[in-house]
């Protein structure tokens, strides 16, 4: 059975050289003050841990070599290396030595909605796996944690002998937003707890940290918070005024500045006191939004660690309070421009514990 590095911390951040919001650098510059666990996530994975290594000496980094993201996994082909004469742990060996990595990913397929052929060859061959470093990792649709699916997938999972688990459920922007597959991922956790889950935004990350997880990587930027299944187109809409989503703890929301410049405009902006300076003021250049990323790591970590100061039989009521006073909050707010819109994620987390099966408006209310 695979021993699996342990992690300091329940939370921790995934992030890319990819993003034009320098989210890898200053993620890491962040996690590695704080004593934080940083995924980097992509194709570069080796050569962008090795060169954060030579930066940040004590760096805690997970790679993720994001085959995943590019490969489907068959009954014959569940791994980067099925097939081949170099083994998982011999791969695990080779690429935490490049990398300087504390630990990495197994280079898994990503596992189709369904398709238990592919499922099981996956959890095979990462059976079979004893190196302490290398993290067995499945990768598949969200879809899979609706009640339709999820029974047969954990079967499934439990029938293979593996110490903790990562999984990440890649799916449509904002995939997650969705009351069955927050009950779900509640559900999946029950049964694995202590499995690291990645590629999470701030909602669903804390109510996993809440609710069993032993890590929860969350997406630096919009790209890992909500991961795509391959195939799947990229980009989509762009966010408004060019700005990524930049997080305010009153309301639990991610939204671009200029939507809370709208929201706030008949009363004072939301600012931030680390930052020194009022949330709806970045514009859309290189500097603002690495600023805004620096603001968005330090504002999920303060508010995971506010969490975490809570008695652990306490800790997830004491989120949903949180929540359903950042989602009330949105009632008092206007807009100029449309509607007040909360977080969907927010609204069903709402609902999910709410005794009175209550449904959620828009606007922060309760019908």
């Amino acid at each position: 059975m695979t021993e699996i590095l342990a992690l300091p911390g329940p939370m921790g951040f995934v992030a890319s050289e990819q993003s034009l919001c320098s989210e890898l650098d200053v993620a890491a510059d962040h996690s590695a003050a704080e004593g934080l666990v940083l995924a980097v996530s992509s194709a570069e994975a080796v050569r962008e841990c090795a060169r954060l290594r030579a930066v940040h000496r004590n760096l805690h980094m997970i790679a993720d070599t994001f085959h995943w993201s590019t490969h489907v996994a068959t009954a014959n082909e569940p791994t980067a290396v099925s097939g081949q004469l170099l083994d998982l742990d011999m791969w695990a060996e080779v690429t935490l030595s490049a990398s300087g990595a504390r630990s990495v990913l197994a280079p898994s397929s990503f596992i189709r909605l369904c398709d238990t052929a592919a499922l099981n060859a996956v959890l095979a061959e990462l059976s079979q796996s004893a190196h302490p470093g290398l993290v067995p990792f499945l990768a598949t649709d969200a879809e899979t944690l609706n009640p339709r699916y999820l029974p047969e997938f954990i079967k499934a999972v439990e029938q293979v002998p593996l110490a903790r688990l990562a999984f990440l459920f890649a799916g449509k922007p904002k995939t997650m937003a969705n009351y069955a597959r927050l009950k779900g991922l509640r559900d999946l956790l029950r049964h694995f707890p202590g499995s690291q889950v990645h590629g999470l935004d701030v909602l669903a990350g804390t109510d996993a940290v809440a609710h069993g997880a032993g890590w929860v990587g969350i997406g630096a930027s919009s790209g890992r918070r909500w991961p795509r299944r391959p195939g799947d187109p990229g980009g989509g809409p762009l966010a408004a005024g060019y700005l990524p989503g930049t997080f305010v703890r009153e309301l639990l929301e991610m939204r671009s500045p200029v939507v809370y410049a709208d929201w706030y405009a008949n009363s004072p902006s939301p600012s931030c006191a680390t930052c020194v300076r009022p949330l709806d003021s970045y514009r859309p250049t290189a500097a603002d939004k690495a600023l805004i990323i620096r603001h968005n790591v330090h504002g999920v970590d303060d508010f995971t660690r506010e969490l975490m100061a809570q008695p652990a039989h306490s800790q997830a009521a004491w989120l949903n309070e949180a929540r359903i006073e950042a989602f009330t909050r949105h009632s008092q707010l206007t807009s100029t421009a449309g509607t007040v819109n909360a977080d969907l994620a927010l609204r069903k987390l709402c609902e999910l514990d709410d005794p009175q099966m209550r449904e959620t408006t828009p606007a922060g209310s309760w019908v």
